[in-house]
């Protein structure tokens, strides 16, 4: 038998995601590319099925020249009212500003596990020593916000008895965190384990619960839905291929999460498997079960308003897409 060395395994393995890079980025030669803004709140990896997408080829494939644009708070739902944006991947908060009359839908769910951890300062050890103290989160009154006051509250100790502010980002988190401006901070993959690698002390997780959310998906104006009926299928057809690319390529996977976060072969590799286990099967979460999360989150307090799940969200173009793969 050959025995192959661990750095030409490492070459190999490299030649063959180069290879595979430039199938899918194979010029359309059929079709001029769409333009096509996609806005996302956080550089998370809650979000790396649509960074795939696009540094993948797959968008592409399909027609699309897709632009990822950071955004978070306000700025997603006042750039999705104008016009400036197509489509936003973080749910949550159009989801409900559509119950408070915004003209938004969700249409399609690609993670259901909220991947959010609370990270502390070493020197705390349990969530009540955070009475008094304050904990970062990207945004106040978005996904974040609510995770991260639902934590404290089923670690057992009030949420109203420690002062959260909004960094504007992750990254900000992270450096607040670091700099000892907060003493705990809300933190998504892989930044949480990042810093626990560093000493950093996981007070809760939302696994740990096992909280379900629409974590990650597509939603979009109205007036998309009814315009470019066509355009919004590609994009739901493409995000479909991009999930079923996540799954089967790990070696690429791993390799694109190491690179593009900047982090350690093992960290990139624990992520990448902890990432994956929240995918959902058919880009969808049942209107019933999205609805008791809300509905718990409106009882706890959570979000400011009811949200009729079953008005708000459509799953149209997941299921013609759907139908058309069988």
């Amino acid at each position: 038998m050959t025995r192959i060395s661990a750095r030409r395994r490492s070459a190999i393995s490299w030649i063959s995601a180069a290879s595979l890079l430039l199938i899918l980025h194979a010029p359309v030669h059929s079709q001029e590319l769409k333009k096509v803004r996609i806005g996302y709140p956080a550089f998370s990896l809650t979000f790396l099925t649509f960074f795939v997408g696009k540094d993948a080829g797959i968008y592409k494939k399909h027609g699309l020249d897709v632009d990822m644009v950071q955004m978070a708070g306000a700025v997603q739902t006042s750039a999705l009212v104008a016009g400036e944006i197509d489509y936003l991947t973080g749910i949550t908060s159009p989801l409900v500003a559509a119950a408070r009359g915004l003209p938004f839908k969700g249409i399609m769910v690609t993670h259901e596990k909220t991947l959010f951890w609370i990270i502390a300062n070493p020197e705390i050890r349990r969530m009540e020593e955070l009475v008094g103290k304050t904990v970062a989160v990207d945004r106040l009154a978005t996904l974040q916000d609510i995770v991260a006051r639902d934590l404290v509250r089923r670690k057992g100790v009030n949420p109203e008895q420690v002062t959260f502010i909004q960094t504007g980002s992750v990254s900000n988190s992270v450096q607040s965190l670091s700099q000892g401006s907060v003493a705990a901070a809300l933190l998504s993959l892989p930044h949480n384990f990042v810093m626990t690698q560093k000493g950093y002390r996981e007070l809760a997780s939302a696994l740990e619960f096992n909280q379900r959310s629409a974590s990650g998906g597509i939603a979009t104006h109205e007036a998309k839905l009814k315009n470019d009926p066509a355009g919004v299928k590609a994009v739901v057809r493409a995000t479909f291929e991009a999930m079923e690319f996540n799954r089967r390529e790990k070696t690429w996977m791993v390799n694109y999460i190491q690179t593009k976060w900047k982090l350690t072969p093992k960290v990139a590799a624990e992520s990448y498997r902890v990432w994956l286990n929240g995918f959902t099967s058919d880009g969808k979460i049942p209107i019933k079960d999205l609805q008791d999360i809300y509905d718990e989150a409106l009882a706890a307090k959570l979000i400011p308003s009811a949200v009729p799940v079953a008005k708000v969200m459509d799953y149209t173009w997941v299921d013609e897409v759907i139908k058309e793969k069988r």
